[in-house]
């Protein structure tokens, strides 16, 4: 069968209950597009938002990956699991509900470290293999600090029972069940998450997205009006215009000359655009502009 053309952004509110690749999988089914990725794994009970590459845009993936991500998670308190999340088996238990003020404290010192030990179901690499499929296979494992940028942590909602709601910002390789473990650590009644949600991913935000049974529904017409540029998923980047012969050029992984009415720092990388189609990322080396990434759009 013919593969589609796509390329561009399609921003999934993933359901509870499956996994991302569960929902790439779904949509590659039903668009059966050249290629398909996404950005950012979220787990299976969490949900928010996703966005899929689709085509060309799988190459600016590692682009979205520095961007900084937003959730909502609602933590609880009482209970140590082995995920650090509802799903896991418990560890250990406490009759200790904290205070408000005890859980503003702690949000704020664990708004200033930057450095975290992941969960043992993430999917960051031990010695080769997925730290989630060694913890499936129950070996014994430890996983070292890896450092992150946390922008925010702050307390949205907090009642008797000890039922928090935080928001969280964070850069790449963040993980919101680290913190509820080690905010639950660091008062002593022990903690985890119990809900979880992805509201914004660098650019995008939750609202934008469609819910993946929704999707899944649509014409292929229809689904190609919900697709959003290449370059959005680009944050940061100066963007110009280039003419056709520079287009040429660049086609075929050749230099241009830096346009004199931009100014771009040495190594500086941007978007260079033909007809409103994104042709290439580039990046200045002296007095030329050289191909970092080509896209085929």
């Amino acid at each position: 069968m013919q593969k589609n053309t796509f390329n561009g952004w399609l921003l999934v509110n993933k359901p509870a209950g499956i996994t991302s690749t569960d929902v790439v999988r779904a949509l590659k089914k039903r668009m059966n597009p050249t290629k398909i990725g996404h950005a950012g794994t979220l787990d299976p009970d969490a949900t928010g938002l996703i966005p899929l590459a689709l085509g060309e845009a799988t190459k600016a993936i590692p682009y979205l990956l520095k961007s900084r991500k937003k959730y909502e998670a609602t933590f609880l308190y009482g209970l140590k699991t082995d995920t650090d999340d509802a799903s896991g088996k418990i560890l250990k238990a406490s009759f200790y509900a904290p205070k408000e003020n005890e859980i503003s404290e702690a949000l704020q010192y664990y708004s200033e470290v930057n450095f975290q030990i992941p969960p043992k179901v993430s999917a960051v690499k031990v010695r080769g293999k997925r730290a989630y499929k060694r913890f499936k296979d129950k070996e014994n494992f430890q996983l070292s600090a890896r450092s992150i940028n946390v922008y925010e942590l702050s307390l949205l909602s907090f009642n008797q029972n000890g039922e928090t709601i935080i928001h969280f910002e964070c850069s790449k390789g963040g993980y919101v069940r680290s913190i509820a473990r080690d905010i639950g650590d660091f008062l002593g009644c022990f903690g985890y998450v119990g809900k979880l949600k992805r509201i914004e991913y660098g650019p995008f935000k939750v609202q934008e997205a469609n819910d993946l049974s929704s999707l899944l529904e649509l014409s292929t017409e229809n689904l190609s009006s919900n697709i959003k540029a290449i370059e959005i998923g680009i944050p940061g980047l100066k963007i110009f215009e280039c003419h056709l012969d520079d287009l040429k050029l660049l086609e075929n992984g050749r230099p241009i000359k830096c346009p004199l009415t931009f100014n771009f720092d040495e190594g500086e990388e941007l978007i260079a655009k033909y007809k409103g189609r994104v042709a290439s990322i580039l990046f200045r080396e002296g007095t030329f502009l050289r191909v970092r990434r080509k896209f085929n759009t």
